[in-house]
């Protein structure tokens, strides 16, 4: 499977498992944690992608983060916003929203074999 769509199901799962606002994520007490602590139960958007890079990252093969980078510009083929950590903290957001958010980027992706290098 592509780099790049791993990386955004894999935050996908991880805002399944559970989602947060205001952090990055947030462990079983309710305390702001790093995103890729063993102790984070809990995610934002921004936050599930850092966790998923942290994790993909050192296993994957090429520049890692030319792939956080295609899965970002999925994300904002998808979303109408400038910040990830704005979007996610909009008083009306919920968690299908990320979710679907999350989908809809990684069905958007289109095959790394045939992107284009700018180089």
């Amino acid at each position: 499977m592509d780099v790049a769509k791993r990386l955004l199901l894999e935050a996908r799962g991880l805002v399944e498992r559970g989602w947060t606002q205001h952090a990055d994520a947030h462990n079983e007490r309710g305390e702001v944690v790093k995103s890729w602590s063993p102790d984070a139960v809990r995610w934002s958007l921004l936050g599930a992608l850092v966790a998923s890079f942290e994790r993909i990252s050192s296993a994957s093969d090429g520049p890692a983060i030319a792939h956080l980078a295609r899965a970002c510009t999925g994300l904002a083929d998808t979303l109408d916003a400038d910040s990830l950590e704005e979007w996610n903290d909009e008083p009306e957001r919920r968690k299908a929203d990320v979710l679907a958010a999350l989908d809809a980027a990684a069905a958007g992706l289109p095959d790394a074999a045939f992107v284009v290098s700018p180089n």
